[in-house]
């Protein structure tokens, strides 16, 4: 090797890899490569906790072409990180996600995007499950398409009060090449508690005056029909003061007991926001089934002795599960020797709750098993005397 040849080895050898970047670049300036910057707009500039917030990206000129095909527009959003979560991307430290991705970049794809979401709040209304996932008013959608869901977090605590960077620029997807052009502020004021004046609604007044016979049932479905309930919101409204025709006799809250179906067992209970319509066991899945009507969300309390259901792991006692509408939930529970009471939070429009253990009472219980085995033989001996087949005295 000629002397010229191994100082020029030596200088491409001290060369640090780093510099050979995306396209030969080892800095990311999106200017200098033609890539604009769209008009952003974000209302309101300032709220406190459980504000809505709006976000339009509009008017995103084309890019060049002949560009990094992994080109992305992101922008990053603070809101969550400052309570402790994140959302899928990491941009240099910062919580962001790629509002244009390099597919649409590729093919100038640019259509105008808002982004909605609201801030965290202990005052936020509490989040339901729709078709298997939690809905809550934090999730961040864009053009009304849910990409983010945050669940109870959205209630469990507020938005720290501050200063909010919500930035916007172009980076390179799986790199560490960001170039932020854009930023806007959004202040979170200290959240105020303003009181709110007590007021009784004219359907409200109606269904009280009908829990406490001061009006007939006709009065009360014709006078909430005038208000705009159709049959099934006048229904549920009966049931939610326990005034159907299978729950005659019954004050709300319902306090029990109800029988376990197909067995001797009662179960004492408490319920808020519905009412319990029947139990019955699921001997295949060692489960115990509560189906209700609920037209809010609210609180099932329930003992169950343990030779109703159990949760066992060898001696030791095991964990129920509880499932609301096909999905698992959290719950509370006391135990004692000789049952356990299970407290479970249950949104609007649930229909049915499993408790789940490791063995549960079968259809029939011991009595009714003896009964049914008296009456056979009763049975059997009156067809016996009839047909002359016992002597007679």
């Amino acid at each position: 090797m000629s002397r010229e040849s191994a100082i020029a080895l030596m200088v491409l050898l001290l060369i640090p890899l780093s510099n050979f970047a995306v396209y030969g670049q080892s800095e990311f300036d999106s200017a200098a490569m033609g890539l604009q910057m769209p008009t952003v707009e974000i209302t309101p500039t300032s709220g406190q906790p459980g504000t809505e917030i709006e976000i339009k990206v509009t008017d995103m000129p084309s890019a060049p072409d002949d560009i990094d095909p992994r080109i992305e527009f992101f922008i990053y959003l603070p809101f969550v990180s400052a309570i402790g979560s994140n959302v899928p991307q990491n941009c240099e430290g910062e919580t962001c996600f790629a509002l244009y991705s390099f597919d649409e970049v590729g093919e100038n794809k640019f259509a105008p995007k808002t982004l909605t979401f609201t801030l965290f709040s202990t005052t936020n209304p509490e989040p339901v499950v729709e078709a298997g996932d939690w809905k809550s008013v934090c999730d961040l959608k864009i053009n009304d398409k849910t990409i983010e869901r945050y669940g109870q977090t959205c209630t469990d605590k507020d938005q720290p009060i501050g200063d909010y960077e919500i930035k916007f620029g172009w980076g390179i997807q799986t790199s560490e090449l960001y170039d932020v052009r854009e930023t806007l502020t959004y202040t979170v004021l200290e959240k105020e508690f303003i009181p709110q004046q007590i007021q009784q609604d004219e359907d409200e007044f109606v269904i009280e005056q009908f829990e406490e016979g001061l009006i007939s049932e006709s009065e009360f479905k014709e006078r909430l029909a005038e208000l705009g309930y159709d049959p099934e919101e006048i229904r549920q409204a009966q049931a939610l003061i326990g005034k159907l025709e299978h729950q005659k006799g019954f004050q709300t809250p319902l306090k029990g007991p109800i029988t376990v179906q197909g067995t001797d067992f009662e179960l004492t209970y408490g319920i808020s926001g519905g009412v319990i319509n029947q139990v019955f066991p699921d001997t295949e899945t060692h489960s115990l089934i509560v189906q209700i009507d609920s037209i809010s969300n609210g609180t099932l309390a329930i003992k169950l002795p343990r030779e109703v259901i159990d949760a066992k792991f060898g001696e030791e006692d095991d964990n129920f599960f509880v499932v609301i509408d096909g999905l698992e939930v959290d719950f509370d529970e006391t135990k004692t020797g000789n049952e356990r009471t299970v407290t479970i939070d249950f949104p609007q429009g649930t229909e049915e709750i499993e408790i789940i253990g490791t063995s549960v009472v079968p259809e029939f219980g011991a009595i009714t098993i003896l009964i049914l085995i008296v009456s056979i033989f009763s049975a059997i001996f009156v067809s016996k005397s009839k047909l002359g087949l016992f002597p007679k005295i």
